[in-house]
C-alpha cells in the first residue's frame, strides 16, 4: 500500500488573518493616507502613512517643522476629531484652518499627571470618534510598554496616532511600525530618514520642502547692502539724506491773511 504524502500548507493557509511580509515582494496595505509630499510617498513601500496605528516622528526639540509635515494628512481627515495631546505651545488656529482643520473638530488634552495623560490618550485613540492624534508625551512616559498599548488602542479605534519623540530615541527599539527621523534647516527644508517602515526595509533618505521659496529664502546680509550716500550739505550730521531721519530743509511758512468778518444772512422764503 502506497503511503500518502502529507499535504504542505502555505503560510497564507496557516495565518489567514495575519499580515505577512515577503522579502522579495513588498507588502502593500490597502488603507493608507497620502502625506502630501510626492517624494515621501514614493519612498514609503505602502505609498503613504498607515490609516491606523502608531507613527513616530523623531526630531530635536523644539521642532516647529514636525507639525507642518503632517498638516496635509490631518487636513484631509474629515470623519472625526483631531486631538492634540500635551502640545508644547498653543495651536495657531489660522494655520490649522488653512490646512483644512476646523476649530470645532479640534480637541486639546493637557494634564500635569503623566498617568492621567497617558490614560486619556489611550482612551481617545480607542474611541471611534477620533480620526487622528498628535501627541507630545512627557519625558519618561514613552516606554516601549506604553507605546505598545497606545498602538493597539489606535488600531482598535481606527485612529492615526502620531507621537513626537526626541531624535536620540532612534537608537532604541520601538513597537511603532513607521519611524521618521527629521532634521530641519533654516531654508524651510527637512531631511527625512526612514528608520523603520512596514512592508519592507528602511534606511531611505528624502528631502522635503515645507515652506515656499519666497518665504524660505533668507534675507540678504547687512554687509552686502550698499552703503548710504553721504549728505552733500556741508557740516550736516546726517549720512542718509533719503531717510526720514535725514536732513530736511525747513519749509517756509506763508503768512496767513486775517479772516474776513462773517455776516448772518437770511434767505428769502
Amino acid at each position: 500500500m502506497q503511503r500518502q504524502q502529507p499535504h504542505a500548507l502555505s503560510l497564507d493557509a496557516l495565518y489567514p488573518h495575519a499580515p505577512l511580509w515577503r522579502g522579495r515582494q513588498p507588502q502593500r496595505q490597502a488603507e493608507t493616507l497620502a502625506t502630501g509630499f510626492e517624494a515621501l510617498d514614493q519612498a514609503l513601500h505602502q505609498g503613504g502613512l498607515p490609516a491606523a496605528g502608531l507613527v513616530e516622528i523623531l526630531c530635536q526639540a523644539p521642532c516647529p517643522h514636525a507639525l507642518r509635515l503632517v498638516l496635509p494628512v490631518l487636513g484631509r481627515l474629515q470623519d472625526g476629531l483631531l486631538a492634540l495631546v500635551n502640545p508644547p505651545a498653543r495651536p495657531q488656529l489660522d494655520t490649522l484652518k488653512q490646512a483644512g482643520i476646523h476649530s470645532a473638530d479640534l480637541l486639546v488634552l493637557r494634564s500635569d499627571c503623566p498617568t492621567t495623560l497617558l490614560r486619556a490618550c489611550r482612551e481617545t485613540a480607542a474611541s471611534s470618534v477620533t480620526s487622528a492624534i498628535v501627541a507630545w508625551l512627557p519625558e519618561g512616559t514613552d516606554t516601549p510598554a506604553n507605546l505598545r498599548k497606545l498602538h493597539l488602542a489606535a488600531q482598535q479605534g481606527r485612529c492615526l496616532l502620531i507621537i513626537m519623540r526626541d531624535a536620540r530615541q532612534a537608537l532604541h527599539a520601538s513597537p511603532a511600525p513607521l519611524r521618521l527621523l527629521l532634521r530641519s534647516d533654516a531654508r524651510g527644508e527637512v531631511q527625512l530618514n526612514i528608520v523603520k517602515q512596514p512592508g519592507g526595509w528602511g534606511g531611505q533618505q528624502v528631502s522635503v520642502r515645507l515652506l515656499p521659496e519666497r518665504i524660505a529664502a533668507p534675507l540678504p546680509a547687512a554687509v552686502q547692502l550698499p552703503a548710504p550716500a553721504a549728505n552733500s550739505r556741508p557740516g550736516s550730521r546726517f549720512r542718509d539724506p533719503d531717510s526720514r531721519f535725514g536732513y530736511r530743509p525747513a519749509t517756509p511758512v506763508m503768512p496767513t491773511r486775517p479772516a474776513s468778518p462773517t455776516h448772518n444772512l437770511q434767505l428769502p422764503l
